[in-house]
């Protein structure tokens, strides 16, 4: 028996079968198969690639720098652009000045807008030379233009109503200038052949004209029996008529023209009365003792007295009845 053979002598030698003969060669076999990092094979495998693969984050970062220029790049554009570039054509930041300006120039666009449509529709007259950008400007026009269009109606109808129309706004009483008025016409529209075969007539006219120059009635009376017992009564009846018709007419346009008269004094009296009054507030410098009276309250105490509403009422009266009313 040889030393080997009892060295191994006793020992189950079956599973000496399932080794391989050439372990160094079976290794090699698996490493070809399967050449992922493992235990029996730590080390990584490097291989030449076309390109490293990119990462999400990194493509993002990458589209920006390319969308966005650098500040060298900025710089560089900036320097290239054309020098006749207009200001216009920038984008720059519009002023608060500039703002106002242009609301400005629109609220007078639209006040220029509003007159033409005026002129259009006829209610004001103007030429372009002459507009003017303010609220005065504007409310004289209209009122040029009311004037223009009440004058326009005076001028369409009778000259009788017109003749009325025009006293009355310079202040004479319509009732007594229309009586007047009528008597004129009453003597005007009697002819010559009415009063010729009306002796009654002649008669009338004869005492109407005694009368009115300070006859009573009663000699009136018998001056007419005496004409009539001439055989002159016709013809003092149609002198009387002339002269009543000439008479009327004097005295309606007397009549007129004092009261024109006394509405022109009462106009310059209540004007200087206002002008007393804004004197006499201006220099006041307290309404009651302690209560100081700036520029404002005296310009309001002077509107409570002087504006007059539909009745008649100014402030201060309007004020005195309201606190009687709480008596």
């Amino acid at each position: 028996m040889a030393i080997g053979e009892d060295a191994l002598e006793g020992l189950d030698l079956s599973v000496l079968q399932n080794i391989a003969s050439d372990p160094t060669k079976d290794a090699k076999e698996e490493k070809d198969k399967d050449d992922s990092p493992s235990i029996f094979e730590p080390q990584l495998k490097i291989q030449e690639v076309d390109e490293v693969p990119v990462t999400e984050k990194e493509e993002k970062e990458e589209s920006q720098k390319e969308v966005e220029p650098s500040a060298e790049e900025a710089k560089e554009v900036v320097e290239d652009e054309p020098a006749d570039v207009k200001a216009e054509d920038k984008e720059e930041p519009v002023s608060e000045t500039e703002t106002a300006g242009e609301a400005q120039e629109e609220e007078e666009n639209a006040f220029r807008v509003f007159a033409e449509m005026q002129r259009d529709k006829g209610l004001i007259d103007y030429n372009d030379e002459e507009f003017e950008e303010n609220d005065e400007w504007l409310l004289s026009k209209i009122s040029d233009t009311i004037e223009y269009k009440v004058n326009e109606y005076k001028d369409s109808i009778p000259s009788d109503i017109k003749y009325l129309l025009d006293n009355y706004e310079a202040g004479v009483p319509l009732a007594n200038l229309l009586e007047m008025q009528n008597q004129e016409q009453v003597y005007e529209s009697i002819s010559v052949e009415n009063l010729e075969k009306s002796e009654s007539l002649q008669k009338n006219v004869v005492r109407d004209l005694l009368m009115r120059t300070g006859w009573s009635e009663e000699r009136a009376n018998k001056k007419i029996q005496r004409y009539e017992d001439a055989g002159v009564l016709h013809e003092e009846a149609e002198e009387a008529l002339g002269s009543l018709v000439e008479m009327q007419k004097q005295e309606k346009e007397q009549y007129v023209e004092n009261k024109k008269r006394e509405q022109q004094q009462r106009v310059e009296a209540h004007q200087k009365w206002l002008e007393d009054l804004k004197d006499h507030i201006g220099k006041k410098e307290e309404i009651l003792p302690g209560f100081k009276l700036s520029p404002k309250d005296k310009d309001n105490l002077y509107k409570g007295i002087t504006k007059l509403d539909r009745e008649g009422k100014n402030e201060i009266m309007r004020l005195r009845e309201k606190i009687l009313s709480l008596i």
